[in-house]
């Protein structure tokens, strides 16, 4: 609970069902510097459905520097069905599609008292 409390303390923090995520390694590129080498960096997606009304959205955490995306999917310990409480940093609404995005620890598994009480 004072996990979700500090949470709800620093900003908007989105409360829905685990649907399922995957690990995914993106690649950007320095414009500025066309001899440059790629920029990669790891990312966690996965998606929710909103308790309040059932509507998907779709997350992105953004992973430190060093870390690799298939050992910190491996460690989020999220089954199909947890209800996962997610400390937003961007939140916006493109081509129909809810997409927010935070940091490795701004997400959390709630447990079912917690729930009971988002549902009440």
């Amino acid at each position: 609970m004072k996990k979700l409390i500090t949470m709800l303390r620093t900003g908007p923090v989105i409360v829905g069902e685990f649907r399922g995520g995957k690990a995914e390694t993106a690649r950007r590129f320095d414009k500025s510097d066309k001899n440059a080498a790629p920029i990669e960096f790891g990312m966690y997606k996965f998606n929710l459905e909103l308790l309040a009304d059932g509507s998907p959205v779709m997350i992105s955490v953004f992973l430190d520097a060093g870390t690799k995306a298939e050992e910190f999917a491996a460690k989020v310990q999220i089954k199909r069905g947890d209800a996962v409480a997610v400390a937003v940093n961007k939140l916006e609404l493109k081509n129909g599609v809810r997409r927010a995005s935070c940091g490795m620890a701004n997400f959390a598994v709630l447990e079912k008292a917690e729930v009971d009480l988002f549902r009440s």
